[in-house]
């Protein structure tokens, strides 16, 4: 008994073991909470953007090769449609209602291929990539009837369905389309409608900013292609598939 009487508990090793894991633990605990801070500033990415206009949006932040499905649904839709929907008719300006004796003109339409297309079709075309587009304007203009240009003849593309997109590839999508192309003839009120069922092929693309001087083709192309997606192939609708 005297021998564990005179003994002396040393406590110091425990301690400085039992510190040294308090403060690894904090330390762990720190790094953590720094992370998820930095997670979430960076998920406070701005949301609302002002327009040139002085219009207010609302912004989300994608990846570059990434659109959402709205977007791309809209993208088809309003391109197909500027496609497929001809007249010749003049679009009446501010220079017509200032002075109404002057005389508005019809769209003369411009070249493609052996036959011609309207304007609005050719501009619309900017929405296809560059290896399909001139293929596909040429098989407009064959599909275009010559009264369009007389202003006696009119289409519009009217569409019952487009499917949800589907991803294909990284940046790719197709969507399914069922339309009919109604083509107004004369004093036919009623049209002719002549199916178009169609597959398309669409890409995310990076739209370059505008130069401050440009062209009006540039800053056609560039009007119709800032939805950063472009029309790669349009093939018949597999309606078994």
């Amino acid at each position: 008994m005297g021998l564990l009487s005179r003994k002396e508990l040393n406590f110091t090793p425990i301690f400085l073991i039992g510190n040294a894991v308090l403060l690894t633990m904090m330390l762990l605990i720190e790094l953590i909470n720094f992370a998820r801070m930095g997670a979430i500033a960076n998920s406070k990415a701005p949301t609302l953007v002002e327009l040139n206009d002085g219009e207010s949006i609302r912004v989300s932040s994608i990846s570059s090769d990434s659109r959402s499905p709205q977007a791309i649904t809209y993208f088809v839709g309003q391109t197909m449609m500027g496609l497929l929907s001809w007249n010749a008719l003049p679009q009446v300006s501010g220079d017509y209602n200032t002075d109404p004796t002057k005389q508005l003109k019809l769209d003369s339409g411009v070249q493609a291929g052996d036959n011609k297309i309207t304007t609005k079709v050719w501009a619309t075309g900017f929405a296809l990539s560059e290896d399909f587009r001139a293929t596909f304007l040429k098989q407009i203009g064959n599909l275009t009837p010559r009264d369009v240009f007389n202003g006696s003849t009119q289409s519009i593309l009217k569409i019952s369905l487009l499917s949800e997109p589907k991803k294909i590839r990284k940046g790719e999508w197709s969507i399914d389309m069922v339309a009919e192309v109604v083509v107004f003839q004369g004093s036919n009120m009623v049209g002719e409608p002549i199916g178009f069922n169609k597959t398309v092929f669409v890409r995310a693309i990076d739209t370059p900013t505008l130069p401050n001087i440009s062209s009006n083709f540039q800053q056609t192309a560039n009007r119709v292609r800032k939805a950063g997606l472009e029309i790669y192939k349009i093939q018949d609708l597999e309606l078994n598939k």
